[in-house]
């Protein structure tokens, strides 16, 4: 590739370094997105293109998720609905409908609750229904 630089995908003693193809005199290297090494400009690569991960088709890291290399997490707390989360309200605070985990809390009487029984609280599905709204519109304004 012109030059001994390690790290550029061609090694000093020009050879193709792991995660590059080379093609062309003099070489010119580019990292393979999606063959789960980070290598170049990537700033992840979990092993696949797919959009929606956490590390997007062309290996950058996409909003809402961290990655340490090959392994992308959820965060939760940082307002955005992403992978498993069921909800985001943009904190990690329990009791105000989205938890500290991002799963949504039912509201105090609702059949889910554990509060009350069934037949107890024949209005708790629409509460949750309300409920859950006002997550949705909440997280609408911020937006």
């Amino acid at each position: 590739d012109g030059n001994t630089t390690a790290t550029d995908g061609c090694s000093a003693t020009c050879n193709i370094e792991p995660g590059f193809s080379c093609t062309g005199t003099p070489s010119v290297c580019t990292p393979n997105c999606g063959d789960g090494v980070v290598a170049g400009s990537e700033t992840c690569d979990d092993g696949n293109t797919a959009a929606g991960d956490g590390c997007s088709a062309s290996c950058a890291l996409e909003p809402g998720w961290s990655c340490q290399m090959t392994t992308c997490d959820e965060v939760c707390g940082d307002g955005m609905i992403v992978g498993a989360e069921a909800c985001d309200d943009g904190g990690t605070v329990d009791g105000d409908g989205c938890s500290a985990t991002c799963t949504v809390e039912m509201p105090p009487g609702s059949p889910d609750s554990g509060c009350c029984s069934a037949g107890g609280n024949p209005t708790g599905s629409f509460a949750l229904t309300l409920f859950t709204l006002g997550i949705v519109l909440r997280r609408r304004r911020r937006a």
